[in-house]
């Protein structure tokens, strides 16, 4: 009597188990899926998880062998069939928005392992080995962090010999050169920085363990860059463009974009002629006997002294923050600035940067640097003052309006302190998050910024501003020519010079990033989004449209695809 009550009890537990799964909304069903997916997003890739503040993944690397990458491509297309048989249809507004952005974010995961090959491309080990997390965020004791980044400087070895095994001749000459190049100044880095990082360690065990892991890390990369040197490089008989096929599926996947790329070009092409001209007419006003390029070098010699550069720059940014509040531009969620720092010695190069933690990091662990860059003491005269040429004064404001107020680190605190979705924190869009901070820009000078009685300040720095903003367009251009109609780096670096008028060291640089980063497109491609939003936005609101309440609800939901984004704000 007793076995047969049991199996009854079992049967009606089986049963309601069923019932519960027949019975379950399709918003639960895609809840449960996005959530499996997340967490098994964060144990493929560790170290974006701990980017993102979620340090039980410290001190471990990805699994890039060629069985790894098997295992998580046939998840991934689990995961595809998972979320392709939902009926979007009974799907609420949030999940719908969802689902989209987490389907996308699959189908370009799979897209990048299986067209384009990145486990056999040298620069995603580059971006995977970051050691600076443990560096720069202050989540738990510093000997805590010497413990995490111990165990991730023991596993750096065996992580870059998989990453010899994985390389082949698809790559190219570009590519590889930067990475060798890149691996030696991060084994520099490790050598020479790490152990200042991590001079007050209490525990002289901790300390001394540390010392021979970063050893034996620094060995391991420069082991690596002269195994490019002497293996890869040699036999690197790829070509850096993608593809027009792979570069339509880029804007789909990570955009949802169906325009081609033709006419995207076409679109760049005519805002750059138009955005010229208006270049011209600003350099007419200052001084009509120059041409707008002599004139633009004019103002690039009014700059501040190489030792109150970061003083400069935090006071401007406390100008421009004021300005917000003001004019009443956005919500800044928070009183706590960004510190306005030299940039450290690992990121020498850069002339300035934005660097914010994960927003799930902790409280302590919420530092967020705005980094600028004095020249260098080992440089001659000449070379530091044309390096203080890049911060003079207006371009140094309009700078700080991208990186700081109301730009990127504005869009951080909105992100921080949204109540949006996991997803929509976790991954974002190239395009809203450089496009925003590049129509801040624009938008901050049509709401007043540099407003002056005198024209010609007022045209000073009009002209920053657009050559910031052609810039980003030659960058539209240079990405669509390389990768779908043949350019060479030589032609993009002469496009490059002569439309938004940089010299031949930058314009080179700027049109070599292209053939790695073809999504550099996205600055201008992101701010023409926001900029045709908010005009929709505007003729469906009428007199009740806030500019205010515009920005607020554009960075409040995460880093949305603008074309996620218009469904949010115009439905």
């Amino acid at each position: 009597m007793k076995h047969f009550s049991k199996l009854a009890h079992l049967a009606l537990v089986i049963l309601l188990l069923t019932s519960c799964e027949l019975f379950e909304s399709e918003d639960q069903k895609f809840e449960k899926v996005s959530s499996a997916f997340i967490e098994d997003y964060l144990r493929w890739h560790p170290t974006v998880a701990v980017a993102q503040g979620y340090h039980q993944f410290d001190g471990i690397l990805p699994d890039f062998s060629r069985e790894g990458i098997d295992k998580e491509a046939t998840h991934l297309n689990e995961y595809l069939s998972k979320f392709e048989s939902l009926d979007t249809l009974k799907l609420n507004q949030n999940n719908l928005i969802d689902y989209y952005l987490l389907l996308n974010q699959v189908k370009s995961s799979l897209h990048k392992y299986n067209t384009l090959r990145i486990a056999e491309r040298p620069l995603t080990y580059l971006n995977v080995v970051d050691f600076t997390p443990y560096v720069k965020r202050n989540y738990a004791s510093l000997d805590q962090r010497a413990k995490a980044l111990i165990r991730f400087e023991k596993a750096l070895p065996s992580f870059l010999e998989t990453a010899k095994k994985n390389m082949t001749s698809i790559n190219n000459k570009e590519e590889v050169q930067l990475s060798i190049d890149a691996f030696r100044s991060t084994a520099d880095y490790v050598e020479n920085d790490i152990p200042k990082a991590f001079e007050k360690v209490y525990q002289k065990s901790i300390k001394d363990s540390l010392a021979y892991t970063t050893q034996i890390a620094t060995k391991a990369l420069r082991n690596y860059a002269d195994y490019l040197q002497r293996y890869v490089l040699p036999r690197a008989r790829g070509h850096y463009a993608i593809g027009r096929k792979n570069y339509i599926k880029m804007l789909q996947y990570n955009e949802l974009i169906d325009t081609t790329p033709e006419d995207i070009l076409k679109i760049g092409l005519r805002k750059l002629k138009e955005e010229q001209a208006e270049f011209a007419a600003a350099a007419k006003v200052i001084d009509s006997t120059k041409s707008p390029r002599a004139v633009f070098r004019m103002i690039q010699q009014e700059h501040p002294k190489a030792d109150s550069l970061v003083s400069f720059t935090k006071s401007k940014c406390e100008e421009i923050r004021q300005f917000l509040i003001d004019h009443s531009i956005i919500t800044i969620p928070s009183e706590v600035r960004a510190k306005v720092v030299k940039t450290p010695a690992f990121m020498v190069g850069a002339t300035a940067a934005m660097d914010t933690p994960g927003p799930f990091e902790k409280a302590g662990a919420s530092e967020a640097y705005y980094y600028v860059t004095p020249p260098s003491d080992k440089w001659t005269p000449a070379q530091k003052e044309e390096w203080l040429t890049l911060f003079n004064k207006y371009s140094t404001e309009v700078i700080s309006i991208h990186e700081a107020y109301p730009g990127h680190y504005v869009q951080f605190l909105h992100l921080n302190a949204s109540s949006t979705s996991r997803a929509r924190k976790l991954f974002g869009s190239y395009a809203f998050v450089e496009g925003w901070a590049h129509y801040a820009e624009q938008m901050m000078l049509e709401e007043g910024y540099g407003k002056s009685d005198d024209p010609k300040v007022m045209a000073k720095y009009k002209m920053a501003q657009l050559s910031e903003s052609l810039l980003r367009l030659c960058r539209l251009v240079v990405s669509i020519k390389e990768h779908t109609a043949g350019w060479s780096v030589k032609e993009g670096t002469n496009f490059f010079m002569a439309n938004c008028y940089y010299e031949e060291k930058p314009a080179y640089e700027e049109a070599l990033r292209g053939t790695f980063d073809p999504g550099y497109l996205s600055y201008s491609l992101g701010k023409l989004q926001l900029l045709a939003l908010r005009e929709d936005v505007k003729k469906r609101q009428g007199k009740y449209f806030s500019l205010r309440k515009f920005h607020d609800q554009a960075t409040d939901n995460g880093m949305l695809p603008i074309q996620l984004l218009r469904k949010v704000m115009l439905h």
